[in-house]
């Protein structure tokens, strides 16, 4: 398993849009629809890109108006992932996991079509190349990999629930940290207001200086004691407008994403609680529910990540 079952670092650098399916009729946007076979020359150019690690030749793949908001650190990232994630997992060749879609992205009055070819994994998961129509079907508009939903809630992880919190600190491959300010959203993060990611490799988890932190909670989490754990089926429900920080990572050698959430406020969902959740999936695995009383080391260490200067290490896009 690779981060990106989590992280899925996202390149579809078009316009700020809530996205939505075309739901009529596919006569009405024939003349948006582009070729496929055309989109697929272009997706295989990237898959071998990608295999052969090469990331800024995948840069030049993309359209130049995207390619210039993708920072060389952006990409060299999403190849290591994608490449390590073909490693594991074959790409599909049967064209039935293999097609082309249609998302309308509305845009305040615009709405902008966007032509996807979809390889869809075994392992529930879809890759996505995206291309605009300005741009034709040699340049690229994106890619992400992200879960497919699950059909059932009856669904259950094929990974076995972990008996421990015995976390190694060195063996943080990769790593997002997330905070949010809530309702009072008013300390300025680059380009956002009220909210901030980091996000990176072992080296950056060592040079944000947050990793002695993690430590601390990870040696507090040795405990091991939780109030309960079920199957969760679906991302986690913080309710409305919450305050919090909240970190997942991988590990060397496991199956599974660590996610740890922290309300910051009382009068909240998990208010009082700690949420652990061991992930096969995005939408699939355990969730531990821990008492903040029984780990007073991490409500008191958390917190320490915002204190740091992290300026230089912020997600441009969170």
């Amino acid at each position: 398993m690779t981060i990106l079952k989590s992280f899925s670092l996202i390149l579809v650098l078009i316009a700020s849009s809530n996205c939505l399916r075309a739901q009529k009729n596919i006569e009405n946007y024939k003349s948006e629809i582009l070729s496929e076979d055309e989109m697929l020359i272009t997706a295989g150019k990237a898959i071998k890109l990608i295999q052969d690690n090469r990331p800024l030749d995948l840069k030049n793949l993309f359209s130049a108006d995207i390619r210039k908001n993708i920072t060389d650190p952006q990409i060299k990232q999403l190849t290591e992932q994608l490449n390590s994630f073909f490693k594991t997992e074959p790409i599909p060749t049967d064209k039935r996991d293999i097609l082309p879609s249609l998302q309308a992205s509305v845009n305040n009055n615009d709405t902008i079509f966007i032509n996807n070819i979809n390889y869809n994994f075994k392992s529930s998961q879809t890759l996505i190349f995206s291309f605009l129509k300005k741009y034709g079907t040699k340049e690229l508009s994106g890619i992400r990999l992200q879960d497919k939903p699950l059909s059932s809630k009856n669904y259950r992880p094929n990974i076995k629930q972990i008996e421990n919190f015995n976390f190694n600190v060195d063996d943080v491959t990769h790593f997002r940290i997330y905070y949010d300010e809530g309702k009072n959203k008013r300390t300025k993060f680059k380009n956002e207001i009220g909210y901030f990611a980091i996000q990176g490799d072992a080296e950056k988890f060592e040079k944000t200086k947050i990793k002695p932190i993690i430590k601390n909670i990870f040696s507090d989490l040795t405990k091991s004691k939780y109030e309960s754990v079920d199957v969760f089926n679906d991302p986690l429900q913080r309710g409305e407008n919450p305050k919090f920080i909240q970190i997942e990572f991988a590990l060397k050698d496991k199956p599974y994403l660590i996610f740890i959430y922290l309300p910051l406020i009382q009068d909240q969902k998990y208010s009082g609680k700690i949420v652990l959740m061991e992930k096969e999936y995005q939408n699939l695995g355990y969730q531990f529910i821990l008492n903040q009383n029984d780990y007073l080391n991490i409500v008191k260490e958390f917190p320490k990540i915002l204190d740091l200067k992290l300026d230089d290490f912020y997600e441009e896009k969170p």
